[in-house]
């Protein structure tokens, strides 16, 4: 049988879609001019690609599929040309064959392929040789053939359409094995250059400048010497404390949010989502159930992004935090240091930090999402943290100091002031988790462990609405005060706001009309303090709306009732609605969501005053004539389901 030459198929060329650094790395290239590799080593004007022009708009999921496709395009034509010719004639009546196997001349058609029509082929399985003309179905097996050639090289670089990493690394991911695991290479090569992560380590560790608030769960001397030793020989540092300093960056870019920081303006997020995705990644490949060292620590500083995070996802957050546990569990964090015999003093008190920053984390994720608690489940006894300076924790410490005051401010008085109120608020969970009914005074039971939690916070924790300044509001700890001052009264709002009487009476024994009123009261207060970019946070925006609503809730109280308590006179709960009504004008244009809650209230509000006296003006006291005015009732359940997901 002749054999032509131009038969033969031309090998085509292959276009390299991804750049010359991560072609030369082995690594995923997102195809973007420049690529997110490129800019996170900050090598953005390095970042080159051979084959395909880049002058012009960088190289999107659209225009890639373009040039990927286009052969394959052709391919597939070219089968469905084949397909309707055996068609054609299988319908037709049989004609003359044509006696040369081949045409001698090729038909330029796609890629140089001749045009077989008046081919045919001999194929020899072993002692027979069968002849198959050129319309016979084997035309159509070596097109799929074809295109199964083409398919496996266009998978030599596999597309990354969606590059899209806020949907892919949330409270759940690590569970159902959403993010997949990449190679090492690709994880180490998404570090920035060491400089900038020397910069963002030491701000993290600076415990007075870092505007969130972190666990002191990393002694900062060992975590350098590791953190130096990685540079050193990177092939010597295990997965976990990579996804460990993942954690780390992704936290000081959310911070950086908080800070508005010029230097990550516009690539922050970017930056966050890539660094929870390798952080994730770091922590499938260092597998959670061998025990590895920083395991726990990981996760709970995933779990610290996870609650900064500007959407809600407190679902996530709490199943998320029953993972941690878990983990610390099985890593005998739950148990005193005292019980395992070769801890050093260091080690006991760092073990210790751990498991009550998990605990911290249980019953926080568990009141903000309405689901249980599972520390209290568990039979734990290790101890509190000592109240000490990191000065007095080092490697040669062979017994602790005694605990400072916690009047005395140290990197852990936040985290053991905190885990004390917090404790309270998981009661609140228990209570309106029980499967029994429980009494008025197991409401009154836990109202007084809060009140007794708040009372005993150190005063450089509490923060006083009158007379703070929020310009003043420069320190971590400042923001972390005005934290545990926002969740106490949240706290005590959502403890209380089942137990209001709803038709304005306020009968003996029952405090949680009165307790709600000031709780809310005292979170309009402190709504002034808060700088625009808190809106963008879903628990700022549920936390004040709910507080708006304990006060609309009590004016139409009033509204209904012949008569009614005047503890707060109707005029101070209208000034402090008009003052929460300009915040919020002023936060509109931090998201789209604020901009929806600030037009929801300003309605609801404008049912129970007058349009003209909606501001106060030269600050005279208000004298609104809340009840000739045309009163819309409030739909009280769908108020619930719409600002406060899972509570009653």
């Amino acid at each position: 049988m002749q054999t032509s030459a131009s038969s033969k198929v031309k090998k085509r060329s292959r276009i390299p879609l991804s750049c010359e650094f991560c072609r030369a790395r082995k690594l995923k290239c997102n195809r973007e001019k420049p690529c997110q590799n490129c800019i996170v080593r900050g090598e953005q004007n390095s970042c080159a690609f051979r084959g395909v022009a880049h002058s012009g708009p960088s190289l999107s999921p659209n225009n890639i599929n373009h040039v990927r496709t286009d052969p394959m395009r052709q391919r597939i034509e070219h089968l469905e040309n084949i397909v309707k010719g055996l068609i054609a004639q299988r319908d037709s009546p049989p004609e003359t064959t044509v006696s040369s196997f081949e045409s001698s001349e090729p038909n330029p058609g796609y890629g140089g392929i001749p045009n077989c029509a008046l081919a045919g082929t001999t194929v020899i399985d072993g002692a027979q040789s069968v002849f198959k003309a050129t319309d016979d179905w084997h035309d159509v097996l070596n097109e799929v053939n074809e295109l199964k050639r083409l398919w496996d090289e266009f998978q030599e670089e596999p597309e990354n359409e969606s590059y899209q990493l806020s949907n892919t690394v949330d409270g759940t991911s690590l569970l159902f094995s959403q993010v997949q695991p990449v190679d090492i290479a690709e994880i180490i090569a998404s570090l920035p250059p060491k400089p900038e992560i020397d910069k963002l380590l030491q701000w993290f560790f600076d415990y007075d400048s870092f505007p969130l608030s972190i666990p002191p769960i990393l002694h900062q001397p060992t975590f350098m010497r590791e953190y130096n030793g990685h540079w050193k020989d990177p092939s010597q540092t295990s997965m976990i404390w990579i996804g460990l300093l993942f954690s780390i960056l992704g936290i000081t870019m959310l911070a950086s949010q908080f800070d508005e920081s010029p230097e990550y303006q516009g690539i922050s997020e970017s930056r966050f989502e890539l660094y929870r995705l390798r952080t994730a990644q770091s922590l499938l490949m260092g597998d959670l159930a061998k025990c590895l060292p920083y395991t726990v620590e990981t996760l709970r500083f995933n779990a610290t992004a996870e609650l900064n995070r500007k959407d809600d996802n407190s679902r996530g957050l709490w199943i998320m935090a029953g993972v941690i546990v878990r983990v610390a569990v099985n890593m005998g964090y739950h148990r005193d240091p005292s019980h395992t015999p070769g801890l050093s003093a260091l080690q006991t008190e760092y073990r210790r930090r751990l498991w009550l920053s998990v605990t911290n984390m249980d019953e926080v994720a568990s009141f903000l999402s309405g689901f249980p608690r599972m520390v209290p489940s568990i039979h734990a006894d290790s101890k509190e943290p000592r109240n000490l300076h990191e000065w007095e924790l080092t490697d040669d410490t062979t017994t602790l100091p005694i605990s400072r005051p916690l009047s005395e401010t140290t990197p852990a008085t936040y985290l053991i002031a905190k885990s004390r109120l917090f404790r309270g608020l998981g009661n609140i969970v228990d209570l309106h988790n029980s499967p029994k009914s429980r009494s008025y005074s197991s409401v009154l039971d836990v109202d007084k462990y809060l009140q007794k939690a708040y009372s005993n916070l150190p005063l450089q924790l509490r923060v006083d609405a009158c007379t703070a300044d929020r310009n003043s509001f420069t320190k971590q700890s400042d923001y972390s005060s005005l934290q545990l001052m926002l969740m106490y009264h949240h706290g005590l709002i959502t403890l209380h706001r089942p137990h209001i009487p709803r038709n304005g009476d306020n009968p003996p024994g029952n405090i949680s009309r009165s307790r709600c009123l000031n709780a809310a009261l005292a979170l309009l207060g402190y709504q002034r303090l808060l700088q625009p970019h808190w809106y963008t946070f879903s628990q700022t925006r549920k936390i004040l709306a709910r507080a708006a609503m304990i006060l609309l809730l009590e004016f139409e109280s009033r509204r209904k009732a012949l008569s009614y308590d005047t503890e707060v006179p109707s005029d101070s709960l209208l000034n402090a609605l008009d003052l929460s009504m300009v915040f919020w004008n002023q936060a509109t244009d931090s998201c789209e969501e604020a901009l929806q809650v600030h037009a929801i209230l300003t309605k609801l509000f404008l049912d129970f005053r007058e349009p003209r006296m909606l501001v106060p003006e030269n600050n005279q006291p208000l004298d609104a004539q809340l009840f000739d005015l045309p009163i819309h009732d409030i739909d009280w359940a769908s108020w619930d389901q719409y600002f406060e997901g899972e509570w009653p």
